[in-house]
């Protein structure tokens, strides 16, 4: 196939060289990047009660150390596979990263103690770190620059959509498994085998369906250290990119929240109430896709509301929103309480909407000479947000109490809040 300079998908007009079929392949990439990686946060709770049996009170540390392990390698190896995507192309390092994370599937229900688990998750973070760089990579290779925000949103969607789906069908797979006679050791690797498959099916389509070559015209990568002090120098200037920063670090967070945490206190809450390992991860899956669904239809409307408002007002209502849930998820006493269901709606919307003021307020306070700087240090705020909630969370968790991460992250909420109000009291307009 003959790519056209003119190629569109419905209204997106594609970069010259890319077809629609390049754009299609890539969307059904990032519905099942972001599906994997939330799948593999949703299930590790099934896995320390089914495999492991690892007492309740330590699972919040076990998981905080499997968080902070995933977030250090990936930190350590995306930008090398940026540069080896530079110079063999996008499609063979995002194809070669799902069929990593393929095997990281087929091994994490081998494991049997911890230090098994913890190099699991060590084996598997290789895989995320590619296909995650990939899928920010490609994304900014394939539109037009005219159609790059609405190409950005409609990945958005692709990426919700795909963890809501995947923690929706696949976290009550082990479930039937189990109703059907199946152990939970069994019904467990055959769900993850599953999981596997995915992976596999992808890496074909991504080598079938994306872009052969190398791209044309890549930028020069830019230091570690010249991203810092770049990135630190805008915000000196500028402290509204601060606020950005904040909000990447906080949203972030948000998300190990919902992903690990929140997650595993619905199931061991459900354990404790009687039920069975699987019976408590089905159960758990319905308060995540709640979570997640208020957040995509949330993005819609709010999306549309940041071309209408100050951006850092938005900012500060989302950390409201947020913080506001996660105080009262932390008072929540019972989580398979009714009350949960307005406690995942509220940290769904928080969440989301973090992201999208965040991004949003980068795009228009970075000055277009270090936007790249700006953007990366935003990035690396946005990891540093995982590893302090998987460490200092996870320890709150299994020491104080279940609830306390809830707090903790609900405080910063606040914080960065008030932080928004101050900088619209001192500089209102945008």
């Amino acid at each position: 196939m003959h790519a056209t300079t003119d190629q569109k998908l419905g209204p997106v007009l594609l970069a010259p060289g890319y077809t629609r079929w390049n754009a299609r392949t890539y969307l059904f990439s990032a519905f099942i990047t972001i599906g994997m990686l939330a799948f593999i946060a949703f299930i590790q709770p099934y896995l320390l009660n089914a495999n492991l049996k690892v007492p309740a009170d330590q699972q919040g540390r076990v998981l905080g150390l499997l968080g902070v392990s995933n977030e250090i390698i990936s930190l350590l190896l995306v930008a090398p596979f940026g540069a080896l995507s530079d110079k063999v192309g996008r499609r063979p390092v995002y194809a070669l990263g799902f069929l990593w994370l393929a095997a990281g599937f087929f091994l994490y229900p081998l494991a049997t103690t911890i230090p098994q688990l913890l190099g699991c998750a060590l084996f598997f973070s290789v895989g995320v770190a590619a296909v995650g760089c990939m899928l920010a990579t490609v994304l900014a290779d394939i539109p037009a620059e005219r159609s790059r925000g609405l190409f950005v949103g409609i990945t958005g969607f692709c990426q919700g959509l795909g963890a809501t789906l995947a923690v929706l069908v696949l976290g009550r797979v082990p479930q039937k498994l189990a109703a059907g006679g199946l152990d939970p050791m069994t019904a467990g690797r055959i769900t993850l085998g599953v999981a596997a498959g995915l992976c596999i099916l992808t890496a074909i389509l991504c080598w079938l369906g994306l872009k052969p070559g190398r791209p044309g015209g890549e930028a020069e990568r830019m230091p570690l250290r010249q991203v810092l002090a770049t990135g630190l120098a805008a915000a000196r200037t500028n402290p509204r990119i601060w606020f950005a920063y904040m909000l990447q670090f906080v949203s972030f967070a948000d998300r190990i929240i919902i992903g690990t945490y929140f997650s595993a206190r619905l199931q061991q809450t459900a354990i404790a109430h009687g039920q069975t390992v699987a019976q408590a991860t089905a159960a758990a899956t319905k308060p995540y896709v709640i979570a997640n669904s208020a957040g995509l239809l949330c993005a819609i409307f709010f999306g549309i509301a940041l071309d209408r408002m100050n951006r850092v007002t938005a900012g500060a209502v989302a950390m409201f929103v947020a913080g506001v849930g996660y105080i009262a998820g932390g008072f929540v006493g019972d989580p398979t309480s009714e009350w949960i269901t307005l406690v995942a709606v509220l940290l769904g919307m928080g969440q989301i909407c973090a992201i999208l003021a965040s991004q949003t307020v980068l795009g228009q306070e970075a000055p277009a000479e270090v936007r790249g700087a700006v953007f990366g240090l935003a990035g690396i705020f946005a990891s540093l947000g995982i590893l302090f909630t998987s460490s200092v969370g996870g320890w709150l968790y299994d020491v104080v109490d279940q609830g306390a991460p809830f707090f903790l992250i609900g405080g910063v909420n606040m914080i960065v809040m008030l932080f928004g109000l101050y900088l619209l009291r001192a500089r209102p307009t945008l």
